[in-house]
Parts: C-alpha cells; structure tokens; sequence
C-alpha cells in the first residue's frame, strides 16, 4: 500500500499533510506521493513553497516526498481518479470542507467522491486541532450503525501504530427510545454480552491481523438511540486525539446530508475525526 496526499494548497490541506506524512512514517516504504490538480486558484511560487515544505516535514520523518501533477479531468476528484487509476494498493488521504455551514463537512466535496470510489482505500480527515501534527496516541474507532470492515481498519491501524498507545473500541448497541424506556436489565445485560463477543473478536482480529499484540485494546459497550451522541461524549471523556469512522454505504450513497450523524460528528467532535473507506479488495 502507497500512501498518497490529495493536496489542495490550503492551509486547512496543509494541516491534512501532516496526518499523510505521519502515515507514510508507518508505512515500510516510506514514501509519499504528493498530488496536486492543477487550478487557477494558487500562484504558482505560493503553491511550489507549500509543496517544498510538506516534502521538508516529511524529510526530517524520514519519508521520501514526491509531488505528481495531475491534470482536471471532470474536476478534481476525476483528476485524481484517474491519476491513480486502478490502484488497489493506494491509501488516498484527503481532507474534509475546513468549515461546515449549511452544506455540512462533507457534502459535495472533493473527499465524499473520493470515499465513493472503491478502487482503493481513502481516509479524509476534519482537522480540530492542528497542534497534533497528525501524531495520534489515542484512538477512538466506533462499531455502530454498520459492520465494521475489519481488513479496511487492520489495514489503517498498521500505518498508525508507530504513534499509537491506545485503541478503544466502542460498540453502540442502538435501540428505539421507546424500547430502551421499557427494557429490562435482563436484557440490556444480553445486549452487552453480545456486544462483548464481538468486540472481543474484533480486537482479537486486529492484534493479529495489524501485528499489534502489545498494543493497549480496550472494549467500551453503550446501549443508546444515538450512536454519534455516545461517540462524543466518549471522545471526550477519554480525551481522544482521533476519532476514526468506517464511512457507511448509506451515508456515501446519500451524499452526508445535513443531520446525517457522521456530519453530527464532524461539527461536534471535540479533536480530529478521519472517515475511511476500504476499496472494494477489501470484500473480495
């Protein structure tokens, strides 16, 4: 897997770079590939002087930085599609919209047809705290609303595992409002075993999987009718640097629109959140 930067010249792209520097650094390869489609919107010394200092951040990480010129072909995202063609091995890091407004983070942009795509994996990031320089030491992944795709999240965890002191595993078990109001503790106590079982064996997965058998995996359970409501207030009573989301068919299929509960998560998020994407190797 090549880790690959869509970059855009921005400053909210400059702060996404780090988090592709820091990948690349996991990567036994060590290489980046910086891509730029070409647009009139940056001049070209101001643009070439960004570029030059990603590749100086990602020297003194010991990663090789190359930049690729892409060419527009139906807009961005068509450019980069094609640029990287068919490359099951890619992890394409990308950024979300900077500031939500109306249309949310990631409606309409760049990033959300990029997740679409599945010839190959793609990670966009929401960058709260740029003090972080990309470096995550305490991860949050949420099991909710959708299977998580195990092989797509091994894959990540082994680029971020350099950095990483701490997985937790949250599980939302989500039941209607009305349901959770009537149940008993006989049965909220079988939901959790249930949820316990599977986090076991997702945990179980990625230690062997990521080869991370020394890495620090805890397992949290909540039964709720909101699973975005319950993944930030665990982000922040653990303090999380990361929020890392597996983007669900129906979100991309919909297009994240307003109140989507990954665009909750996005505005809400008290520190960074990454939605990923494995290609379509991953279901093979």
């Amino acid at each position: 897997m090549s880790v690959c930067l869509a970059y855009d010249g921005t400053i909210n792209g400059d702060w996404v770079a780090r988090y592709a520097v820091r990948l690349a650094v996991g990567h036994p390869d060590r290489q980046l590939r910086i891509l730029h489609v070409e647009t009139a919107e940056f001049v070209t010394a101001e643009l070439s002087e960004k570029l030059d200092n990603i590749k100086l951040v990602a020297a003194k990480a010991g990663v090789a930085a190359e930049v690729e010129i892409c060419s527009m072909r139906r807009g961005v995202a068509g450019g980069l599609l094609e640029h990287l063609g068919t490359t099951p091995d890619a992890l394409l890091v990308c950024g979300a919209r900077a500031r939500g407004g109306r249309r949310g983070f990631m409606g309409g942009t760049v990033a959300s047809e990029l997740l679409r795509d599945p010839s190959f994996d793609v990670i966009a990031f929401r960058v709260v705290q740029p003090g972080s320089l990309g470096v995550v030491r305490h991860l949050l992944m949420p099991m909710a609303g959708h299977k998580l795709s195990r092989s797509a999240a091994v894959e990540l965890l082994r680029v971020l595992s350099h950095d990483l002191r701490q997985v937790r595993l949250l599980h939302v078990v989500e039941k209607p409002l009305r349901q959770l109001r009537h149940m008993r503790a006989d049965q909220a106590g079988a939901l959790r075993r249930s949820a316990d079982r599977v986090l076991q064996r997702v945990a179980r997965f990625i230690r062997e999987e990521a080869e991370s058998g020394e890495l620090p995996i805890e397992a949290a359970i909540r039964i709720s009718d909101d699973w975005a409501r319950e993944t930030l207030i665990d982000a922040a009573q653990q303090q999380s640097d990361l929020i890392c989301l597996e983007a669900s068919r129906h979100s991309l299929e919909k297009g994240f629109r307003y109140g989507d509960p990954f665009e909750t998560v996005l505005r809400e998020a008290p520190c960074d959140v990454a939605l990923y994407r494995g290609g379509a190797h991953h279901e093979r």
